[in-house]
């Protein structure tokens, strides 16, 4: 299984998209794949599709919208009805049941060691911050550039989250500023104005309600720049006087002296 949550969800079983179509369902299997290969208890599902207190059929309602994903599951796999009903298969495959797992008092998603764009964001962002702590400002832009491109918009976007969700959301948004304020000084170490320009306003087109702080930074960046948008992300087949740039962007090879600000980092190797 291949769980994509910093950005749109999408849930992914041999290639086959199983994210439904209800809010209730889609809610409940974001809060799965929030804790993937981790039991979530009944009660806490329950707390997330209803915070303002349970209907009276709580644990029915859970248990359609669980049958309802692993029939999405068992279409991913291919499974013919009567294996999708428990019988055992001929090439020992994987069911929905062996996927979306009921236990005693909750349910795990097994994602049978299947990829997971946090993960992959974890390690990248742990690595920068190695890299930063011994001063290898190179590799702690890199990898924590391949991070941050995880992100396409803010997490578990279209999913309508309660109470868990919202706090599960809220450190991820926390570890992504972090990583965020350390490749900002990464870059500032490196000299890098058409990068921090490029890679920020990126970052200002992709997420709401961005820390007023880039905004200013964007703004100095840019103040003395000529009439073309120097540093600025264009597209794949614009200007031939371009290069790579952060994020999967690609940036006008000119760009104004300007002093850079220092941010104040949320953790990790303070400016000097």
């Amino acid at each position: 299984m291949d769980l994509k949550v910093l950005g749109l969800l999408t849930v992914h079983e041999s290639g086959t998209p199983i994210v439904p179509t209800e809010a209730s369902a889609r809610q409940l299997l974001a809060l799965l794949a929030a804790h993937a290969d981790h039991i979530v208890p009944t009660a806490v599902l329950t707390q997330e599709l209803w915070p303002e207190g349970p209907p009276h059929h709580a644990g029915e309602m859970i248990e359609s919208h669980v049958r309802r994903l692993r029939e999405l599951i068992d279409a991913a796999l291919g499974l013919r009805r009567e294996e999708a009903a428990g019988a055992p298969t001929a090439s020992g495959r994987r069911t929905a049941c062996d996927v979306l797992v009921t236990l005693s008092g909750g349910y795990r998603l097994d994602t049978g060691g299947g990829t997971s764009d946090l993960r992959v964001f974890q390690r990248a962002a742990g690595a920068g911050y190695r890299a930063m702590e011994l001063e290898d400002y190179e590799t702690a832009a890199e990898r924590l550039g391949e991070a941050l491109a995880l992100w396409t918009a803010d997490a578990y976007t279209g999913v309508v989250t309660g109470p868990h969700l919202r706090a599960h959301i809220a450190r991820l948004e926390q570890a992504r500023l972090r990583a965020l304020d350390q490749w900002v000084e990464a870059q500032r170490r490196l000299g890098r104005r058409h990068d921090l320009y490029t890679g920020l306003s990126v970052f200002l087109s992709r997420f709401r309600n961005s820390p007023a702080r880039y905004e200013v930074m964007v703004t100095e960046l840019g103040t003395r720049r000529g009439s073309r948008a120097c540093g600025a992300a264009v597209p794949a087949g614009g200007p031939r006087r371009s290069a790579s740039g952060p994020f999967g962007t690609r940036r006008a090879a000119c760009f104004p002296p300007v002093t850079l600000p220092r941010l104040q980092l949320t953790g990790g190797s303070p400016a000097n």
